[in-house]
């Protein structure tokens, strides 16, 4: 990863620790029973001495710290460290390599071994999957190897681990030197077995670090609860690579991959042939993947006259000039100053009605500068003619955010009204502020709805760094902001938005993606003052949202119900995957990493 985004990743995850600066500056000490370990669902008792047994104790015991921190900083550091460590375990055990993973472990180490254990509650889920839990009422109790041995017999048999996700979610620590605390862990491995068949495990467990010589390891292992879930055969197969769309690109931070800026695609029906093809904005060249009646995709962007200009985000097909064939809009950013000119403009190639484009944005009105992220279409003022909505990002490589939670020096998102056929030909007229759509937040997404059912189109807009925005039509595309008054202001950092059905009551319900931070929620968790400032930084930790319609406003479901921990976030969908009549949800999570495992 590159500096700058390492720094900018930094930010983010400090969005929350920043803030509460100020608390970490009172003198208030916190409560003598902790708010973390010790009070956490499920932890084993603990004891009031210090002492670690070398031989293995009767009973697995979490030491409590004899003296609180009260420097929140000196906490997320030992925090970060620690969750840094755990990635590097976590990168051995994803090779299964248990014997170098042995390093993690104390010599003196006891805890509560994962296998064999009696299943606790069987359950069969949808589509044919089943989840066992664990009865970890009595676990034996096992030295490292084990230990590692148990885990071993969980995973060992898979034919493939594809991923190994450990997470701090709760910690604290004794001040002074050595280094150790108390940290409450959740991981989960993924993969499949020889067949195929989709597996996974999640481990919850009450922990004991110290640090070691450099290292951080574990000294106790207080198990709290183990789910596995398993399907017979995988819902789908990765075929990308027989299907001609498996491009690599160049990796983030390497010559010509300097931007984290390219995140979009746009599927339509470019030829008329009744199969859809997909656009994929890349560099050095975008490509143009034709659906083939036999199967499969062929690229064909240079001879169809998309390849250049090469990059852009968010991508959009539609019928602007209503001859009935996929003409295709494309945002980007560029900017333009008294002393340079850089990126690229908006673009809009016209289709010629056989699958062939030109680019004719500046020609159309539609070929500005600007830090476009994101595009949706959509006839605002139903005289039959689809207008453009641009979420306007900033730039952050020049000017940061200028707030955490309600940054307002974004560029200003743009609306281009589509005027319909005219003497001089079909044309875009820029008219945001006209249309009461004035907002310099920084905006990452929108969706296009009408949500109250009074025959006009609605937009909502995710914005990263504070509230979003509900642009209510007042039917001739004039807009007025009522996020606030329909409860879906939704503080976070938005990253993406789908509107959809959730619960079959024929209104539709709104489903935002944010990120959400362990980290934050952590440090969060040991705040003895829950005012205003908490909830908001709460809410900015929290991730996902899902807001339900009660006719004219929403109500925010509790997380606890699901469909909201997706860590980063980005461009939910909706869509009926078992085809029982219900919505399900996809979302896609992540972003770039570097060469080390802790760097993500």
């Amino acid at each position: 990863m590159s500096k700058a985004l390492s720094e900018n990743r930094l930010l983010r995850l400090g969005s929350i620790l920043a803030a509460l600066a100020w608390v970490a500056c009172s003198p208030a000490e916190p409560e003598a029973d902790s708010k973390g370990i010790a009070n956490a669902p499920g932890a084993r008792a603990l004891s009031a001495h210090i002492s670690v047994p070398l031989d293995l104790p009767a009973t697995i015991e979490l030491v409590a710290p004899d003296a609180r921190v009260v420097n929140l900083d000196a906490v997320e550091d030992s925090s970060e460290a620690v969750a840094n460590s755990l990635v590097e375990l976590a990168d051995k055990l994803r090779r299964r390599d248990f014997g170098a993973a042995e390093a993690w472990f104390a010599p003196e180490f006891a805890g509560h071994g994962l296998a064999p254990l009696p299943v606790g509650k069987d359950e069969e889920l949808a589509l044919g999957a089943r989840k066992r839990s664990a009865d970890v009422a009595h676990p034996a109790i096992v030295a490292g190897p084990a230990f590692l041995a148990g885990l071993k017999e969980l995973i060992g048999p898979w034919a493939r681990v594809e991923a190994v996700t450990p997470k701090v979610k709760a910690a604290e620590f004794q001040s002074g030197l050595p280094a150790w605390g108390n940290v409450r862990q959740q991981w989960t491995f993924i993969g499949a077995d020889e067949h195929g068949g989709p597996r996974s495990l999640v481990i919850w467990a009450e922990t004991r670090v110290e640090s070691r010589s450099g290292r951080w390891v574990m000294t106790r292992f207080a198990l709290t609860s183990l789910d596995q879930v398993e399907r017979p055969a995988p819902l789908f197969t990765d075929v990308a690579t027989s299907a001609g769309v498996a491009h690599a690109g160049i990796r983030f931070g390497r010559p010509g991959n300097q931007s984290f800026a390219w995140n979009g695609a746009a599927l339509g029906d470019v030829d008329g042939d009744g199969l859809e093809d997909l656009f994929v904005p890349s560099r050095p060249q975008n490509f143009l993947y034709r659906a083939r009646p036999e199967g499969g995709f062929v690229d064909e962007a240079e001879a169809r006259g998309v390849a250049q200009p090469a990059g852009g985000t968010g991508a959009v097909f539609f019928d602007f000039d209503n001859d009935r064939d996929q003409d295709l809009a494309l945002a980007d950013v560029g900017w333009s100053s008294s002393t340079e000119v850089g990126g690229n403009p908006l673009r809009l190639w016209v289709n010629d009605g056989q699958g062939r484009f030109s680019e004719r944005g500046a020609e159309l009105g539609f070929g500005d500068l600007c830090h476009g992220y994101s595009l949706t279409a959509l006839d605002a003022d139903r005289d039959g003619n689809l207008d453009l909505y641009v979420c306007n990002y900033g730039r952050v490589d020049t000017e940061p955010n200028n707030s955490w939670i309600q940054a307002t020096n974004g560029t200003p998102d743009r609306f281009y009204h589509n005027l319909g056929a005219q003497p001089e030909g079909q044309r875009f007229v820029e008219e945001a502020a006209a249309r009461g759509l004035i907002d310099t937040s920084w905006s990452y997404a929108s969706a296009a709805a009408d949500f109250d059912a009074d025959g006009d189109t609605d937009l909502y807009v995710a914005n990263d760094y504070g509230v979003n925005s509900l642009w209510v039509n007042d039917g001739t595309g004039h807009f007025t902001d009522e996020a606030g008054t329909r409860g879906v202001s939704d503080l976070g950092n938005g990253m993406g938005v789908t509107w959809g059905d959730l619960d079959n009551d024929a209104r539709l319900d709104l489903y935002v993606a944010n990120m959400s931070s362990t980290a934050g929620r952590r440090i969060l968790e040991r705040m003895a003052t829950k005012d205003g400032t908490w909830k908001d930084l709460s809410k900015l930790a929290a991730g996902n949202s899902i807001f339900q319609s009660r006719g004219a406003t929403f109500e925010l479901l509790p997380s606890k119900q699901g469909g909201v921990g997706a860590s980063w976030a980005w461009a939910p969908a909706l869509f009926d995957l078992d085809l029982d009549g219900r919505l399900d949800i996809y979302c896609c999570s992540g972003f770039v990493t570097g060469d080390t495992a802790a760097d993500t």
